[in-house]
């Protein structure tokens, strides 16, 4: 990195006083580098303020979880259509395959969920309930199998 002349420096600290300054702003300002700002300003006792950023970084979260409702939401949507195309399987082959659907498109549903949970009481009731749904499938897909070999 190239020494920076006193005229530079006095540069970035009158900018970076300034009331709104961001680091990124005073290096496109003054032709500093970021991390040439961010050294002169430390050494200086001076920070910005970082709460616009803050603000960006909440939004987008909030952002994101929306997204992730309105997934989970659509997911449950996928699991019914995948359940009736399931239920009107004409083989044993084609039934199992959309019971993997199923069991699939309902754990995705569940770990979205889980994303945005408080409480570890969330994760145990979606073991236990996706364990339900696998036991339930191992049962309508030994029925399957039943009812299959009787049709061939």
């Amino acid at each position: 990195m190239a020494s920076l002349s006193e005229e530079q420096r006095a540069a970035v600290l009158e900018a970076a006083r300034r009331p709104g300054a961001s680091r990124n702003g005073v290096a496109r300002e003054t032709g500093v580098s970021e991390g040439s700002v961010t050294a002169i300003c430390t050494a200086a006792g001076i920070s910005f303020d970082r709460s616009l950023t803050a603000a960006a970084v909440q939004a987008r979260v909030i952002d994101l979880k929306a997204a992730r409702v309105g997934l989970a939401a659509t997911l449950m949507d996928d699991v019914q259509l995948a359940r009736q195309r399931m239920h009107g399987a004409d083989d044993n082959r084609a039934f199992l395959d959309g019971a993997k659907a199923v069991a699939a498109l309902a754990g995705t549903h569940v770990r979205l969920v889980g994303v945005d949970k408080d409480d570890a009481s969330g994760v145990d009731a979606a073991k236990s309930m996706l364990g339900k749904l696998a036991d339930a499938l191992g049962v309508a897909a030994g029925e399957g199998e039943e009812g299959g070999g009787d049709d061939a």
